[in-house]
């Protein structure tokens, strides 16, 4: 199952949920989810205020199989950002976490976030991808930017 698919079945679900409420209004998001070329389907979600990022954050997590991580509160190691660049961090919404032995723990936003340049440069390097809240992400790079 794609990221895509899983965002359209969350937004379908989202869609039912507030017709139920009578908030027909939204009946056109699925055709707006492909109209943001070059943006993730979720960023329309989260900007259009239709979901709570945390509640995205785990929605996607559980039907990917992967693990939920908030940040709240966790503080990250600047050394860190030597693997995953802050650029590159904050255009892809993730944060590196923790760096055991050979796993590199990245917690992300999304579920296919671009790992191409830390995978090019560090080959031997294993990524653990955990997915958080968008907003806890961009909290935690505010941190790391100051």
């Amino acid at each position: 199952m794609t990221d895509r698919d899983l965002l359209t079945g969350l937004a379908n679900d989202l869609i039912a949920q507030l017709e139920d409420t009578g908030h027909a209004r939204v009946a056109g998001l699925l055709d707006a989810l492909p109209a943001r070329p070059g943006e993730r389907p979720e960023e329309l979600l989260l900007d259009l205020r239709l979901v709570d990022d945390r509640r995205l954050a785990l929605a996607l997590a559980l039907r990917a199989g992967r693990r939920f991580q908030g940040l709240r509160g966790v503080r990250l190691d600047h050394r860190l950002f030597l693997y995953l660049p802050l650029a590159l961090a904050q255009r892809e919404r993730m944060v590196p976490l923790s760096l055991v032995d050979d796993t590199l723990t990245v917690a992300a936003a999304s579920l296919d976030p671009d790992l191409g340049y830390v995978r090019e440069r560090f080959p031997s390097l294993d990524i653990d991808l955990l997915v958080s809240p968008r907003n806890e992400i961009l909290v935690a790079l505010g941190r790391v930017g100051a």
